[in-house]
């Protein structure tokens, strides 16, 4: 099996021979530029949207019991890394030529992995609620895996329409959204599976709904999470589509062939940034991989 260090740095170099740099330290925004999503929501038009049909008040203790960490409570190291990674996203929004919300494409982070049971789910719910953090970001958590939702079963929502209603136009996106009690999130439950779904993936349906999702709120994040590379076709279909890849990649236990063959997949990480997440590393380990961002987890997550 390749070492923990070996296989980051073999990934790392799959990306580097496309040109992708490491990002700069990053500069954050004056506090005066701050917003929260819980006022109205507005356009990039200017002008008011309806607003959300559906609430859910989250259960800290059971999401606590999964290793899910509130970032403006919690002082652990899971919530320190997570910070990092997401400053680490977030530093091309800060250069002078990034364009202002009414011209930029929609902000999406794409979260999958190699094989199932990896930890990816466990690393989307982390990663979005350390967005949510920030006052000027409406973050939006998409559980893009129909099949599985992965997402609504650790945030214990009910079966309900979703991303898949939006994909064949059954639903308006105020009907399918779900305003959590934390302000700045949003979650995009998966909708009905079934054998349609992956055509509606691959289709322009996605692209539209990003879009609306970007109209509706101007500075925002879409967090989502997919599919496992090597198990379905879906985050290919999806990358293109993405502002950043977070590639999660299990401590002594991904293989050096699996993440070639997924990043094979995903066309190399040419297209867009790629990160690596080493998620699951033992308790005690120090190790750190450059703008590599890394975790640690002794138990076994979803």
């Amino acid at each position: 099996m390749e070492s923990r260090t070996g296989l980051i740095e073999r990934a790392a170099a799959l990306l580097r021979e496309t040109g992708q740099e490491s990002p700069a330290p990053p500069v954050m925004p004056p506090a005066s530029e701050a917003r929260s999503a819980a006022s109205e929501a507005r356009s990039l038009a200017g002008a008011p949207v309806a607003p959300l049909r559906q609430s859910v008040v989250l259960d800290r203790n059971h999401l606590a019991r999964a290793g899910i960490m509130m970032p403006w409570i919690d002082a652990a190291r899971v919530v320190e890394e997570f910070r990092i990674v997401k400053r680490n996203i977030m530093v091309p929004w800060q250069a002078p030529d990034y364009p202002r919300a009414a011209l930029r494409p929609p902000r999406i982070i794409m979260v999958t992995s190699s094989r199932p049971r990896e930890g990816k789910t466990f690393c989307s719910i982390n990663l979005a609620l350390a967005f949510a953090a920030e006052a000027n970001l409406t973050t939006i958590l998409l559980d893009a895996d129909a099949l599985h939702g992965g997402v609504a079963k650790l945030l214990q929502l009910p079966q309900q329409p979703g991303f898949t209603d939006l994909l064949t136009r059954e639903r308006r996106l105020d009907e399918v959204l779900i305003q959590t009690d934390l302000p700045n999130l949003i979650v995009l439950p998966p909708g009905p599976p079934g054998p349609h779904v992956p055509e509606l993936l691959h289709g322009k349906g996605p692209g539209l709904v990003f879009k609306e999702i970007a109209r509706r709120y101007p500075e925002h994040i879409i967090v989502m999470d997919t599919t496992p590379c090597l198990a379905s076709t879906d985050p290919a279909g999806f990358a293109p589509l993405t502002s950043h890849i977070v590639f999660v990649v299990e401590a002594e236990h991904t293989q050096q062939t699996e993440v070639e063959s997924a990043l094979s997949l995903l066309g190399g990480g040419g297209h867009t940034h790629t990160s690596f997440l080493l998620n699951k590393v033992p308790v005690g380990s120090s190790e750190h991989f450059g703008s590599y961002s890394y975790y640690y987890d002794n138990a076994s997550k979803p």
